[in-house]
């Protein structure tokens, strides 16, 4: 599909919704644009600054709307013009690693484990030594980002590595739906073609389950190759968004099937996972850090691994143009200064940015003035606001938010939090306001 059959389809999808109103969408919706970042990544490009802001609003919505009509995750971002052309250069590096890595990128030696995901990446491991008999199916769930597709062709590569003869075929949910359906339409003969190929593979790895999802006749087909695999002993490894039992638009016989064998979460990263993954990517593109940068990246973009890897792509880009730098061990201020000019608050999802920002606008300062020295009241309270708020609402711990926070001592945080709590309890109009800005914060 193009970009501009897809934009099309979003635009009638929007405009049959109740996500933005009518006024905003023609003034600042519809003459936006969708254009290519890399494989399964969209920019929503846009020529005015407002129009991100109500685009990132319905961010998540987008990004499920997109992903269901592309039959495929997709993740997309928001970008003016300019800072679309910057990305699009950035991405430039990003084809360049991956030549470079080629057999490299998918295998387990490269896929950080940390507390967040070891049950996962153990069980991938374990099924490659005792395959159709260990956990059949295996079932990895979680938000996308995760690292479920490097688990599934880790798998893949592996098996490859140890056993030419065996047939290994990974599949993302939309080829194997196409496969299918050619199949179908192709007659009895292209039927019976698929079915000997299918009987062929000896392991079955299939990306992305949730978008088979209302598939009517290949759900059915699927099922029989399913059955007819367990049935064998022949492994079946599958990933998805969401737990079987949460899946919708699945025959219940088909949702049993994938309850029988072993079902792991992956779950978003835990700070010292994170700083791993930093630290194993910042090496991998030559970057030199300090320990303080490295944190400010696993704290403030750790939340998936394909920010973290946007974040020293963007790093690098950056450092590469400046190439009196470039080779230099980079410190916390640089960092900082590097990723000011970038938005990294999707809508929906809070953010430590997103916190920063709304207070900010609540407040009339900027987002910079929060995390310098300045010493203004009205910049101090906002400062104390949104540290008080990234503790409550995202949890962080004292040190982490000093991070966050232009390397602020966890001292500092602790009586910022300790203020704003007072302020709570002796002021109702200051309460009134605190609730309205965490409203916009959630919203």
């Amino acid at each position: 599909m193009t970009n501009v059959a897809l934009w099309k389809k979003i635009k009638e999808w929007l405009i049959s919704s109740d996500l933005i109103e009518p006024n905003v969408y023609e003034e600042y919706v519809k003459n936006a644009s969708v254009e290519d970042l890399s494989e399964n990544q969209k920019a929503i490009v846009v020529s005015k600054d407002l129009s991100k802001y109500y685009l990132e609003s319905i961010g998540s919505e987008l990004k499920d709307k997109i992903s269901e009509i592309l039959e495929k995750d997709t993740s997309i971002t928001f970008l003016s013009k300019e800072e679309f052309k910057k990305e699009k250069k950035i991405s430039e590096i990003i084809i360049k690693k991956k030549k470079n890595n080629k057999g490299k990128e998918f295998i387990f030696e490269s896929f950080i484990s940390g507390k967040s995901n070891s049950e996962a990446f153990n069980a991938s491991k374990a099924v490659i030594s005792s395959l159709g008999n260990k956990w059949n199916p295996l079932f990895i769930y979680g938000d996308s980002g995760l690292g479920k597709t490097h688990l599934l062709k880790a798998i893949c590569n592996e098996l490859n590595s140890v056993d030419e003869d065996l047939n290994v075929k990974y599949y993302a949910s939309n080829d194997f739906r196409k496969e299918i359906l050619d199949s179908l339409l192709g007659g009895f003969k292209e039927i019976e073609q698929t079915k000997f190929q299918m009987n062929e593979i000896d392991v079955l790895l299939i990306d992305d389950i949730q978008f088979l999802a209302n598939s009517g006749k290949t759900n059915e087909i699927f099922f029989n190759i399913f059955n007819s695999f367990i049935e064998e002993g022949k492994q079946i490894v599958i990933t998805s968004d969401k737990f079987p039992e949460l899946l919708n638009g699945f025959d219940k016989r088909l949702v049993s099937r994938f309850n029988q064998g072993l079902s792991v979460k992956i779950e978003a990263p835990d700070l010292d996972t994170a700083l791993k993954i930093v630290d194993y990517k910042t090496n991998a593109s030559n970057l030199k850090l300090d320990k303080e940068s490295k944190k400010y990246i696993a704290s403030h973009f750790g939340s998936d691994v394909r920010k973290i890897e946007g974040i020293i792509n963007k790093i690098e880009f950056k450092l590469i143009q400046d190439k009196e730098t470039y080779g230099e061990v980079i410190e916390l201020d640089t960092i900082q200064k590097l990723l000011e000019d970038y938005s990294y608050a999707p809508g929906g999802e809070i953010t430590v940015q997103k916190i920063k920002n709304v207070v900010a606008q609540n407040y009339g300062v900027t987002v910079k003035s929060i995390d310098a020295k300045n010493k203004f009241s009205s910049v101090v309270l906002a400062r104390h606001v949104s540290m008080y708020l990234t503790n409550e609402l995202m949890k962080k711990n004292y040190s982490e938010i000093g991070i966050l926070f232009g390397g602020k001592d966890h001292t500092t945080v602790i009586n910022a939090c300790n203020k704003i709590k007072k302020a709570l309890n002796e002021d109702k109009i200051f309460k009134a306001t605190l609730k309205k800005i965490k409203k916009e914060i959630v919203s």
